[in-house]
């Protein structure tokens, strides 16, 4: 599988346009366009780390197909769970990790 199909195959998975993936990436449509297209355009490593970011997934499997950092590509609750958590606001985020952390050693006792 290559950059373009990792590319279109996650934006399909979380149910978004690639208008909307360009927008939230700081890319114009027509740049999208270029990557998601038939001439699978590979983009800049900037631009590949900031459609990653949008996407949930991390750039190494976007643009390589390699597993994430775990040894293992994300499944579909972590990529879901990753895309939510990168649109929120740094104080949500902050209270989002706090309630985890919380959660967590809660499961320890």
């Amino acid at each position: 599988m290559d950059f373009r199909t990792r590319l279109r195959e996650q934006i399909e998975y979380l149910g978004l346009l690639d208008k909307e993936v360009a927008k939230q990436a700081g890319i114009t449509k027509h740049a999208m366009d270029t990557y998601v297209g038939s001439r699978g355009c590979m983009p800049a490593a900037d631009i590949a780390v900031r459609l990653a970011k949008v996407l949930g997934v991390s750039v190494e499997w976007l643009v390589e197909g390699n597993p994430a950092k775990d040894g293992a590509a994300p499944d579909s609750d972590m990529h879901t769970l990753i895309h939510y958590f990168s649109t929120l606001s740094p104080h949500d985020k902050k209270l989002l990790l706090e309630i985890a952390k919380t959660m967590h050693t809660m499961d320890d006792l």
